[in-house]
């Protein structure tokens, strides 16, 4: 009932039950004791989450320390405005570093589309490994800012990434052949068992009209962050895509969470995140 996401002293916490967040000054305690020097505030960001357990009110905001005027975090060396205020979950997504960073031993002098790219986290590691160019697609205007604030902050070419506010579904029509990598980490389409196959679906149709453009010899990175459909259903659901658009494809990695996010093996359903990086011929 707890995520807790550490950013260079900020730690940014929601609860996800209301009897959580009702000992959020035990657990602000606990926290000082732990990180001591290093801790710096804690900003609550639980409202959203605790709306859903009808009566339970909370508003977002610090609730303990003082939020620093300026502060960036830093991951593999990439630096990044993180906006948890504002942004989704706890303002950026920590699980997917590893993965990143794999897409970095790929993009030198290669042209790469990020679509659901939120605030450019593949498309940074993409640029600093020296990616011809990048383009990151996603419907949030104010997520693709943030994302041009993380070019610069980077002391990157602006002019070797290019921001596309646009829907993904309908842009993934488009002729993608002019790309050597596309990344395909769409928010969770099924939050629970009920949605699995709406999900499935979902997932079917983004990967296939990907695959169906994409030019021989490239690579897609494609995700699933939905607890609802495991690793087997995900892999199936893509290689019935490649069928469908009639293309060969390898399986080139299996991705998954980091260590820092461990799945208990009571509940299989805590490996959320799958991914698969495959060749399309």
């Amino acid at each position: 009932g707890l995520i807790a996401d550490f950013y260079a002293g900020v730690l940014v916490i929601q609860c996800h039950t209301p009897g959580m967040h009702n000992v959020i000054k035990l657990l602000c305690s606990a926290f000082s004791d732990a990180l001591g020097e290093k801790l710096v505030a804690v900003y609550d960001k639980s409202s959203k989450a605790l709306a859903k357990h009808g009566g339970t009110v909370s508003e977002d905001g610090v609730v303990w320390g003082k939020m620093p005027v300026e502060h960036y975090a830093t991951e593999h060396g990439h630096k990044f405005n993180i906006d948890w205020e504002k942004g989704q979950k706890t303002g950026f997504f920590i699980d997917q570093r590893e993965n990143r960073k794999l897409l970095g031993h790929y993009s030198k002098d290669k042209k790469v589309l990020n679509v659901f790219s939120y605030t450019g986290g593949f498309s940074i590691y993409a640029m600093k490994a020296g990616a011809k160019e990048v383009h990151s697609l996603d419907s949030s205007a104010r997520a693709l800012q943030v994302c041009e604030d993380n070019v610069a902050l980077n002391s990157l070419n602006i002019d070797e990434h290019k921001s596309l506010q646009e829907e993904a579904v309908a842009y993934l029509k488009s002729d993608l052949s002019e790309y050597d990598i596309i990344i395909l980490d769409p928010p969770a389409f099924a939050k629970r068992a009920s949605a699995r196959h709406a999900a499935v679906q979902g997932y079917k149709r983004i990967n296939l009209r990907a695959i169906e453009s994409m030019k021989p010899g490239s690579l897609l990175f494609t995700f699933s962050c939905s607890q609802a459909v495991d690793e087997k259903l995900f892999t199936n659901t893509i290689i019935a895509a490649s069928i469908q658009a009639n293309r060969t494809v390898r399986i080139l990695h299996r991705l998954t969470q980091p260590a820092d996010h461990p799945v208990s093996a009571f509940h299989p359903e805590g490996a959320y995140l799958k991914g698969l990086v495959i060749r399309v011929d």
